[in-house]
Formats: structure tokens, C-alpha cells, sequence
């Protein structure tokens, strides 16, 4: 394999599909993981499952700028490879120690921080890599084709999770997962040599930080699109890990329930993902974002108001369908808004976006869900408000209006 030649530019590489195959293995014991944490962590009540998320927010927020730099100053590939060996290791030690000594917070307290310290490094050059990978023309489809597949094994992913924790906890989620890492290894040997370098060491670590943050938020479309995402997620983020499992509770659904309406949510993503690898991303990307956001806002109203399991699954279907609307424009316009050199650095800003968002809103939003007057469905119906809000306020705003893939 060699890195990308003008040929290329009328299709998506075969070394990206090779790529996607590993993304989507890992991507599948990622889920089954987080549902079984999310799981254990929510028996011991709302806030205590906040704190837990939290706990593998914050540091993830405090390494992500430090993390892009790396990848964009080492190449993505090599900071991947460390990242999967890291994961794989600790996944490996869990999956006994947790059978072990069953699932105390203290546990929970521990994973939370070890997988968030290895995210902050994960996360930008995994999400850097289909820059790397296809031609700047080509990313809003080899994105939606991420999500595709990441649609088949979401629903896959969490099925699994719910049958694996209903039968062995968390060690066996924490089996599986090391079992997917060490799959993504195995690929990530395959496709070295495949991508042309782009790290550089022309700075320092401090500067090259800057430089990307200055160049994450030097464009107006760039700056928008980043506040308007870190707002939104701070509501949309939490749903699989905190929301729903709090949902299903409140409704005396057990596991695998609550596995099967976060499975079904990932549906109303495919629907979208579909469209956009098929015929590409819709001509006003910005206005399109936006309306997913109002469509999400359907989809919480009616989970907030629904107590049947069907019209629970229909709400969750219509919120996937506004989160995928939502995610599959932004991404692409802020993924070509800068140069290949700084892919890292931008995946780490807007990870960084999301993460803050997180620490923020997982206590608040599980501490709330504990209030007796309000509960998860008083948090649910609050979500749907807030994120028509942000749409509104979003959609007011020109240069999102008029943005375009380029």
C-alpha cells in the first residue's frame, strides 16, 4: 500500500476500509464496555454514576491538548498503536480483577481514570485518521461510512453488552474489549507505512498546542460550529452512558432492555449515515445540522412523557435521526477547515469541547435525575427544551447558515 495518489481522489482507499474494519472491531468492545461500566456504575444511584462519568471526563479533558500535539508530532498511527496497547492491557487486568473483588466504586473509580487518561491520547489521532486516509472530497463520506458501520455495531455492541453483563458483569465486557484491541493491533501492524507522515517537531510542545488552538478557532465558520457542538453535547453526550440506563431503571427495565433502547437509538443515525454515504453530504450542511438538533429535541420530549417500551424505542430512534443529522455535517466542516498537519491538534479541541461538556453536565444532569420531583423524565423533557434553544440561537447565526463542504 502507498499513500494517496491523484487516482484516488474519484474513490474512497482500500487502506481506509482496512482502517474502518479495525475502527469499527474496537468500536464495538468500546460500547460493550461503556454499557457495562455505565451499568454498575448506575446501581449505586444517579449521582454516583455522574461522579464515575466524571471521573473519566476530567482528566481526559485535561491530557486531550497535550494528546493532539502528540499525534500531530509523532503521526497519528504511532500514537494509536501505543493507545490500543495501553487499553488492551488494562482491559486484560479487569476482566479478572473484577470477578475478582465484584464491582465496588472504588473499581469503577479506577477504570474511569485509566480509560480517560488513554483517550486523551486515543481519541484525536483515531478521529485524525480518515483525514489521513482519503482525499479532503471524499471525507463526509468515509465519515458517514464509519457511522454506517458504527450504526451495525452499536446495536450489536450494546445487544452484547446487555446479554454479557446479565451474565458475567463487568468482567466479562472487560474480556471482550481486550479481545477487540487486541484485533485493532493486528490491524494497525497491517496498515503501517500506509499513510504519507505528516508530524512535525518544528516547536516546541507548548507552542505546537497553540498553534492549535489558534488554528482550531482562527475561522469564524470553525469558532461557531465549536460552541454551538460543545453546548449541544454537554445535553446529547450522556444519553447512552447516563440517561438511558437511568430511564430503563425508573421504568424497571433490566439490562438487556436498556441495551435494546440504546441499540434501536443508533438506528435514527444510520438513517442519516446512509444518506450521506450514498449521495454525499446535503448542498446547506450548516442548516441541515441545525434541524437535526430540533429533530433530537422531538425525540427527548417524547422519551420524557412515554412509558410504553415501543414508543420509548420510537423517541430513541428520532433522537439517533437528529444526532446523526447533527454530527454527520459538523464533523466534515470542521475536519476540512484546517490542514492535514494540524488533524490531531482539532480532533483534541473538539473532543476537548466534549469532554468539558461532560464534566459538567454528567453530575448535574444525574444529581438532578435523583430529585424527586423531577427525576429522569423531568431531565429528559428539560434536554429537549434546552437543545430547540440552542438550535433556534444556532440557526440565527449566518456563516452556519451559508457553510459548505469544500
Amino acid at each position: 500500500m502507498t499513500p494517496p495518489t491523484e487516482s484516488d481522489t474519484q474513490r474512497i482507499p482500500v487502506r481506509y476500509w482496512i482502517w474502518l474494519f479495525g475502527a469499527a472491531v474496537s468500536l464495538l468492545g468500546d460500547l460493550t464496555m461503556s454499557f457495562g461500566i455505565g451499568w454498575s456504575a448506575t446501581r449505586h444511584g444517579g449521582s454516583v454514576a455522574g461522579l464515575i462519568l466524571l471521573l473519566a471526563a476530567a482528566p481526559r479533558a485535561a491530557l486531550l491538548l497535550i494528546g493532539g500535539a502528540v499525534g500531530d508530532r509523532y503521526g497519528a498511527p504511532r500514537v494509536l498503536l501505543a493507545s490500543c496497547t495501553a487499553m488492551f492491557v488494562v482491559t486484560a487486568v479487569l476482566a479478572p480483577a473484577s470477578r475478582a473483588v465484584g464491582e465496588p466504586v472504588w473499581l469503577l473509580v479506577i477504570v474511569a481514570l485509566l480509560v480517560g487518561v488513554i483517550d486523551a491520547f486515543f481519541l484525536p489521532s483515531s478521529r485524525a485518521m480518515p483525514r489521513l486516509l482519503v482525499p479532503s472530497a471524499q471525507v463526509p463520506r468515509a465519515l458517514a461510512s464509519f457511522q454506517v458501520t458504527g450504526v451495525v455495531f452499536a446495536v450489536t455492541g450494546t445487544a452484547v453488552g446487555g446479554i454479557l453483563v446479565n451474565w458475567a458483569g463487568l468482567s466479562a465486557a472487560a474480556g471482550f474489549d481486550a479481545i477487540t484491541f487486541a484485533i485493532m493491533l493486528v490491524v494497525l501492524f497491517l496498515l503501517r507505512g500506509t499513510t504519507a507522515p505528516h508530524g512535525a517537531r518544528t516547536s516546541g510542545m507548548f507552542h505546537s498546542i497553540v498553534d492549535g488552538v489558534r488554528a482550531a478557532f482562527g475561522r469564524p465558520l470553525t469558532r461557531a460550529l465549536l460552541i454551538t457542538m460543545t453546548v449541544a453535547a454537554g445535553l446529547l453526550m450522556p444519553m447512552d452512558a447516563l440517561l438511558l440506563p437511568l430511564l430503563a431503571r425508573d421504568h424497571h427495565w433490566d439490562a438487556k432492555t436498556a441495551a435494546i433502547l440504546i441499540a434501536t437509538r443508533s438506528i435514527g443515525v444510520g438513517v442519516v449515515s446512509v444518506r450521506i454515504l450514498m449521495r454525499g453530504a446535503f448542498d446547506r450542511p450548516g442548516i441541515v445540522a441545525i434541524a437535526g438538533l430540533l429533530v433530537a429535541a422531538v425525540g427527548f420530549a417524547g422519551l420524557s412523557v412515554v412509558t410504553a417500551l415501543p414508543l420509548a424505542v420510537i423517541s430513541a430512534v428520532i433522537s439517533g435521526i437528529g444526532v446523526g443529522a447533527f454530527t454527520g455535517h459538523v464533523l466534515p466542516l470542521l475536519m476540512n477547515s484546517v490542514d492535514k498537519e494540524y488533524q490531531s491538534r482539532l480532533q483534541s479541541v473538539i473532543v476537548l469541547c466534549q469532554s468539558l461538556a461532560q464534566v459538567v453536565m454528567n453530575p448535574v444532569l444525574g444529581t438532578i435525575a435523583d430529585v424527586p420531583g423531577i427525576r429522569i423524565t423531568g431531565v429528559c423533557l428539560g434536554i429537549g427544551v434546552a437543545i430547540t434553544l440552542i438550535g433556534l440561537i444556532a440557526l440565527s447565526r449566518p456563516v452556519i447558515r451559508n457553510a459548505r463542504v469544500s
